[in-house]
Parts: structure tokens; sequence; C-alpha cells
């Protein structure tokens, strides 16, 4: 496919505004461009507005690679922020600007375009499967869905096309932040490359991340006037107990993993009262934690539950918890040699510094869902774009954009070389 082919679909796609919702029309848009070149596949519906696409290269009976991404994106924000309008497709200066282009539209085009390649070379001994969902960045319902399917139970490695590029402005400041787990001989080497100002990103191989979990905790009091708070039960005040407990119990956490480091937790919304002059009867507090196996999700609740349960035992106190969304950590195991053959590839397609370093992020994806139901399921991370992703003017490089797409070909056809 030639390069203004390739541009033209990510123009396409970007144009699409798939903020949370109408994903629907990327898959109908996808399914149209794999029909054109003979390849069949299926829309799964999930919600109005709102589908999933499933497309398979079947060969023989050998592995099954899956290559995934979502088809929706973050909001945009404050317009006025952007220097281009989010949903038109804007070249200058090598990098392509819009929504979604780095997270995730030139990943999944990138993917779309390599498993049409890999369609029309069909000599490798294994079978591929495209999978593309949505609300990966809400819910990952649209993971959940297909791999309760069973869309990725017969998987060997399943390739996600997230963004994995650091601009070299950056890189230092990502690579000694909380987010990041990088082995340290790797960190002193690349920072010292980067000092030479002779590249422009650094892709990284995501093999492990944190899980992640939101929950509200509501605290339900009795209402008052204010002139009379005594005769009321104020809910604000309950929940600042729990607040505070909770903060003391986060920070005297001493469980650690190697790839992931601690468990992160970010308090983000704390409510109480509908006006003044009344004493309030509600108030919440919502939280989204990232979690690592030496903490599963599961202790985790236990543990806070428990602190909810202590607190309760207090005249006047009434607390509840609600766990909204719950997905597991992922770490690769590497059972098939996915990793290595990604960075030598790499180093022929790139040209970076050093050819995708391994890191663990504390970001959550898809990975999660597909790995629930195939708990053996090597999983490894990487993509176009960087950490512009959820930014205004977000961008893609451009050179960068069409190499990933070489790359996912020549890194599967190099997976069905194993002797399987």
């Amino acid at each position: 496919m030639k390069k203004n082919e390739k541009l033209q679909i990510l123009r396409d796609l970007v144009k699409i505004n798939t903020v949370n919702n109408y994903e629907e029309t990327v898959a109908i848009y996808v399914k149209e461009l794999l029909s054109s070149y003979g390849i069949s596949s299926s829309i799964i519906k999930q919600a109005p507005k709102r589908s999933n696409l499933v497309a398979e290269i079947i060969n023989n009976d050998g592995p099954v690679l899956g290559l995934s991404g979502h088809m929706d994106t973050v909001s945009e924000g404050d317009v006025d922020s952007w220097k281009t309008d989010p949903f038109e497709l804007v070249e200058q200066d090598g990098k392509l600007y819009g929504r979604g282009t780095s997270d995730m539209k030139a990943g999944v085009v990138d993917l779309i375009i390599a498993f049409i390649d890999l369609s029309m070379d069909k000599k490798f001994n294994g079978n591929v499967r495209l999978l593309l969902t949505i609300s990966e960045e809400l819910t990952e319902e649209g993971a959940k869905y297909l791999s309760d399917l069973g869309y990725g139970d017969d998987l060997k490695s399943l390739i996600i096309a997230e963004p994995t590029g650091v601009s070299t402005d950056s890189l230092k400041e990502y690579l000694n932040s909380d987010g990041v787990k990088i082995n340290s001989e790797l960190k002193q080497t690349l920072l010292a490359k980067s000092d030479l100002n002779v590249f422009d990103e650094q892709h990284f191989i995501i093999t492990a991340h944190k899980g992640w979990m939101t929950y509200t905790v509501t605290s339900t009091g009795k209402a008052a006037h204010s002139s009379m708070p005594s005769m009321g039960i104020n809910a604000i005040d309950n929940l600042v107990k729990y607040y505070l407990a909770e903060k003391v119990f986060y920070n005297s956490l001493t469980e650690y993993d190697e790839d992931l480091g601690y468990t992160v937790y970010a308090p983000d919304i704390i409510r109480g009262g509908k006006q003044v002059n009344s004493i309030p009867d509600k108030a919440y507090l919502q939280v989204k934690v990232r979690t690592i196996p030496q903490l599963p999700n599961e202790e985790l609740i236990e543990r806070l539950q428990a602190i909810i349960n202590r607190l309760n035992q207090q005249p006047g106190v009434n607390l509840s918890l609600k766990v909204e969304y719950n997905e597991c950590p992922v770490k690769c195991h590497n059972n098939t040699d996915i990793v290595e053959i990604f960075q030598n590839e790499a180093k022929l397609t790139l040209g970076e510094a050093m050819p995708l370093p391994q890191v663990g992020v504390s970001l959550g994806t898809d990975a999660s869902e597909f790995r629930r139901n195939n708990p053996n399921l090597d999983i490894v991370i990487v993509g176009p774009g960087n950490t512009t992703a959820h930014q205004a003017n977000e961008y893609v490089d451009l050179e960068t954009f069409y190499n990933m797409t070489d790359l996912y070909f020549n890194v599967a056809v190099k997976f069905f070389e194993k002797t399987w």
C-alpha cells in the first residue's frame, strides 16, 4: 500500500469523532476497507452506535497471533487550546496532529495495514486475528465482551498498539516518573544517548502494566438546618474521617513488584452537600488506584472494607464502598520470544537510539481483559504515538507511523517462523 493511501486511512479515522462513543462508524469503515482487499470481517455489536470488529487470516492449525487496538478516544477538551481542528488530520513539520493520532488511531491503522499485507502473503505457518474494540479509555468493555465471547482464548501472543513513544525532550522526565519501571543500567545508557540529540523519539516495549480499580465511598448523614447543626449528621465530616484513614493506609503499603513498583493511589473526586444553609446528608469520594500482583485487587477491596467497618462502629458514621471497575495487572511471560523478535526487528525499522527497551508501566490496557480468560497469553504493547496522548495538540510522528506498519508485519512473519 502506498504512503498516501495509508495516510488517507488515518485521515478518515481521525475525522470520525469517537469520543467515548460512535465506534461503530469506524468498524463499518474498516469492514469496507478490508472487503476491498477481499478480506471478510465481523462487526460485533455491543450497544447502540458501539460495535467491535473481528477479522481473521486462517491458514492452518498453527498458532494464532492477535493484533488489537481500540477505536474510541478521550475528549478533545478545550478546542481553543488546539492549534488545529482536533478532528482533522493536519501535517506539520513531520508530525500528524489530531485527536486520537497518538492514542490510538495511528496504531489501529498500522495494525490494519499490516493485517492486509499479511493476508496477501499467507506463506506463514499460522493464523492472525485482528481485534478492534470499543470503550477502552473508560471501561475496557469492548475487550471484556470479545474476551467473554472467546476471541482471545486460543491466542498464543497478542500485540496491542497503544502509544509507547517518548520525545527526546521528555525522556528524562518520563524515565524518572513514578509511572515507569526500567532496568537502572538500561535507563542510564538511554539517557546518555538522548543527550546526543540525534533522534526525535524513543519507543519502548511494554511487557507489564498495573491493574486498576475505580471505587466510590459514600457517606450518609442526616440533613439539618445550618443554624442547628447538632440536630443533623454532617456527611462531609464522616467522609473526611475515612479519607484521612485511607491516606494513612495507602502510605503504609509495603508491597512491591520489581517490574511495576508500588500500588499507585489517586483520589480524584470528593463532593458533598447541595447548598449552603443545609447540613449535608450525602458526600462521596471517588478514587482510581493502580494495582500490582503482590496486593491483588480483591485483597485491596477487603482491606478498604475493613477500614469502613471500623469507622462505622463510631456513632453516626455510615460509610459504604462500591467498586465500579476492576482490572487485574498484566505481566508478560515471554513464552513466545516475541519481545526479542520485536527488538531485533526494531533495529532495522525504527532507527532509534535503542531498539525498544523493555518497561513496566502504571497505565492500563485491554490486555487485562484478554488475559482474564487466557492467563498464559503473552501480551506486548508497542505502538506509534507518544506522551501527547490525551493532551491538546496530540500528534504522531509521520515516519514512525509509516515504519510501524513494517515492524508489525516483520514481527508477525518472524513469529510464525518459530517451531511450535
